[in-house]
């Protein structure tokens, strides 16, 4: 009974003062910012994990290619493709050059790759407004994969890929062997 007796002292028992309020606010608030940045980290993560996925997917199936067809499939138009699935409207890159999915590729490689992998939904801008990024493009001309992961400092998760920071990504490259 002793506990009882002490809350009744306090106070009439008819709610909580605006400090205590406010308080309770507060860490409502710092754990909702918390978790909000931890999620984003999370995502931001995910996606890359799935890009590098992809290019590693595309990498060996570019080098089995070639081994046993003695050469990288070539476009009948020479030039960049993006590589992959999921992109809008079939183009990884908007600005600069506008890079779309060649079919060619995609069914020259389809013995490899059954299946093409969902490098990216939706493209990211690369800080000057009119150009956008995702996923992977390949040059047929150079044999060089270019890819972009959201964040400064990523990994590009391919042994021998140069990477360099620009604006808020981190665009990677990697020439075939």
């Amino acid at each position: 009974m002793g506990i009882i007796q002490d809350i009744r002292a306090k106070g009439n028992g008819q709610g909580f003062t605006i400090v205590e309020l406010l308080i309770v606010i507060v860490v409502i608030a710092i754990l909702a910012a918390i978790s909000t940045v931890a999620y984003n980290g999370i995502q931001s993560r995910s996606k890359a994990s799935q890009v590098i996925a992809g290019v590693n997917t595309y990498y060996k199936a570019f080098l089995s290619y070639k081994a046993v067809h003695g050469s990288y499939p070539t476009p009948s138009s020479p030039g960049s493709y993006c590589l992959g699935a999921g992109y809008p409207s079939n183009q990884c890159w908007i600005g600069g050059p506008n890079v779309y999915v060649n079919n060619q590729l995609d069914t020259a490689l389809s013995e490899f790759i059954p299946t093409k992998p969902v490098l990216a939904t939706s493209l990211f801008p690369l800080g000057d407004g009119t150009n956008t990024r995702a996923g992977l493009t390949y040059t047929s001309t150079t044999n060089v994969f270019h890819w972009e992961l959201f964040g400064t400092n990523q990994a590009c998760g391919l042994s021998g890929a140069a990477a360099a920071n620009y604006s808020d990504i981190t665009y990677c490259v990697i020439t075939l062997p």
